[in-house]
């Protein structure tokens, strides 16, 4: 912000860099200051021991002066007219700075003063520069020359529009995660991974036997890849990256099962093993790139309008995406056609598919008898209909009458989670919260040994004030100096901002995933496709409105992957209708509909397992990762479940509805 002037793209990039150099001066571990809009300059800092003396410093404003050699004060920045200093040439094509002054008689005077010595620059303690006075200055302009490149000048005269230009810095989003804190949910976190890993492994192992062995050899170098491109990226894992990476193993196992379970019906068609495989990866492929296209989409909507944390989920899940595609459906391919071609394995049984199941060359395929396929899901689908509309209505009920249960993000004000060294209660937190100044709106208690409290206070707190070190020292006078503590605090300005984000993402995502489902199937699928995102998320929010469950923006980057991923179950069921349909002579409606059953059933265990892998990874993330990552982990299980549903119950019966229309018309 500043006093009067417009903030300049200029000014805004030398605030940062002046910001930098002070945090630089800290010995912290890599700061990150980045200009960001129009106004607003993020600062990341890893490795603060003094929070309060980090906070005081980046509220100055940067300070540029001009200093005589005894140290003096000569000129400062606000004795320079705004966004006069500007860059220009001299006769032999030099670049120099020409600047002007408010005061003419000001610098007349200094120039007298110090005629024929430096009058160095200075942006707070930083010496930028220290030109010599080679004149008397009486018209209030000045030039400064040296050997300086076209970049340094432009650089200097930036500084100097910067000093005349004072940006008074106010603080308006905070997160801050204690160190021992941030310890144990990072630590959390990778032990929810590890043990997602292994569930995830022994299930391709026990359902796909030896490509089961190969998508656990392409599943360990995906994620030493995805380490490798972070590493080279220097990028910083925050918990919801890591969330992201989590996920990113779940998700890159799906396209090993589309390929495998179509590997599976190509040997059951009498198929040779490598015939089978070549099959399979042709009529994989296609759907597997649907897939992942419309996740990305999401991503890169999220990345867009993300911030911080955010942004970093979503280019975590774009690179999990990337790689996903390289290394289990290429190079899991390539592995499998070794061992195919080197008659290392023979047996379709180490594909999971017994003999009795291997029909003739040329015949039809024998019936497997499976419990599920004797189901009529078209016959079922007023049943599923009207258990989403009761769902719906309770939602829109909900809504209506309670609302959404805002965190601080969408609702401005401040959160504290702080982690204790014992268990706690409900009445020792609420006797020491009434014992404070400002007293919080409402509180919880949770954590492995109750041991977690989460404070939620409606106003910002103040950090001039010390009302969070307030906070924080009731704390520590009850359960001593062993706690930390993560603050979340957001500006009401920025809260409205991330709304009016959120509703722009949700939008975009659609309108993205809409077009590109268009261009790829037909308008009617892309119609059901996203009637049935916004069914998916819509309960997702109704459920969430109706247990009272916190909304902040993790739960939108959850819907967002919710929408994403949802969409890759259903674009697998109409893939398979688009490829039965050019078989089929469809005359009646009969026809259409045993066309959705038989592609359903031969898809469903395929929908079912990748979505197990998926859900694995978020059940994970809730029963062993970080309490702060958990609002996210319990919205994407409880999405990725309702997505499930929804591919197999919804969007192929929205699109029955919508054909039979057509097929009606053609009738006629």
């Amino acid at each position: 912000m500043n006093s009067g002037g417009e903030v300049t793209k200029e000014a805004l990039v030398q605030t940062a860099r002046s910001l930098e150099q002070r945090v630089d001066a800290l010995g912290t571990t890599e700061p990150e200051v980045l200009p960001e809009g129009e106004d607003r300059i993020r600062v990341r800092i890893a490795g603060v021991e003094d929070e309060a003396k980090v906070r005081e410093i980046l509220k100055k404003p940067a300070v540029l002066t001009f200093r005589g050699p005894d140290g003096s004060v000569k000129l400062q920045g606000n004795d320079f007219v705004q966004g006069a200093a500007v860059v220009a040439f001299d006769e032999i094509q030099q670049p120099i700075i020409q600047i002007e002054v408010k005061d003419k008689q000001k610098l007349r005077q200094v120039s007298e003063e110090l005629f024929q010595q430096p009058l160095a620059i200075f942006l707070d303690e930083t010496l930028i520069s220290a030109p010599v006075v080679r004149a008397i200055l009486p018209d209030g302009r000045a030039t400064i020359s040296g050997t300086y490149s076209y970049e340094e000048a432009k650089d200097l005269a930036d500084t100097i529009n910067l000093g005349a230009l004072p940006l008074k810095l106010t603080e308006k989003y905070t997160q801050s995660v204690g160190a021992s804190l941030g310890q144990q949910s990072l630590e959390q976190t990778v032990k929810a991974g590890i043990i997602a890993s292994i569930f995830i492994l022994l299930f391709m192992l026990t359902l796909y036997r030896i490509p089961g062995i190969v998508a656990g050899i392409t599943l360990i170098t995906y994620t030493w890849a995805l380490l490798l491109v972070f590493y080279w990226l220097n990028a910083t894992l925050t918990l919801p990256g890591i969330a992201a990476f989590i996920l990113g193993i779940g998700m890159a196992v799906d396209a090993n099962i589309i390929t495998y379970e179509r590997l599976k019906d190509e040997i059951r068609s009498g198929k040779s093993l490598l015939s089978s495989l070549r099959a399979g990866s042709k009529h994989s492929i296609r759907t597997i790139v649907d897939a992942n296209l419309t996740t990305v989409i999401a991503a890169l909507v999220l990345f867009y309008i993300g911030t911080g944390a955010i942004k970093g989920f979503a280019l975590t899940l774009m690179l999990s995406i990337g790689l996903s595609v390289l290394t289990n459906v290429f190079y899991s391919q390539w592995l499998l056609q070794l061992l195919i071609t080197s008659n290392l394995v023979k047996s379709p049984a180490l594909f999971g598919v017994r003999e009795s199941e291997i029909a003739k060359v040329n015949e039809a395929p024998i019936p497997l008898n499976r419990f599920y396929e004797r189901w009529d899901f078209v016959r079922k689908r007023k049943i599923f209909f009207g258990v989403s509309v009761v769902v719906s209505v309770l939602g829109i009920g909900s809504l209506l009458l309670q609302g959404l249960h805002l965190g601080v993000d969408f609702k401005a004000g401040t959160s504290l989670d702080i982690a204790l060294p014992q268990t706690t209660t409900r009445a020792e937190v609420q006797a020491i919260t009434q014992g404070i100044r400002l007293e919080p709106a409402s509180f919880t208690v949770g954590g492995e040994a109750q041991d977690r409290v989460g404070l939620r206070f409606d106003r910002v707190l103040d950090a001039d004030t010390g009302e969070v070190d307030e906070t924080i020292t009731a704390f520590k006078q009850r359960f001593g100096d062993e706690i930390s503590y993560e603050e979340n605090t957001v500006d009401p300005a920025i809260a409205r901002e991330l709304v009016h984000k959120a509703l722009v993402a949700l939008s975009i995502a659609s309108i993205g995933i809409v077009l590109y489902v268009t261009v790829r199937f037909e308008w009617r699928f892309a119609l059901a496709a996203v009637a049935a995102l916004i069914h998916n998320a819509f309960l997702v929010v109704s459920l969430f409105s109706i247990v009272r469950l916190e909304v902040n923006l993790p739960f939108i980057a959850a819907i967002l992957t919710i929408i994403g991923y949802s969409i890759n179950d259903t674009i697998v069921i109409f893939d398979r209708i688009r490829e039965n349909l050019r078989f089929a002579k469809v005359k009646t409606f009969e026809d259409l509909a045993e066309i959705v059953n038989r592609s359903i059933r031969q898809t469903l265990l395929r929908s079912i397992n990748t979505g197990a892998t998926v859900i694995f990874a978020t059940i994970a993330l809730l029963l062993w990762g970080s309490p702060s990552i958990g609002l996210f982990s319990i919205a994407m299980t409880v999405g990725l479940i309702i997505g499930m549903y929804s591919s197999v119950c919804i969007a192929s019966q929205l699109w029955l509805q919508v054909k039979k229309g057509s097929l009606a018309r053609a009738g006629d």
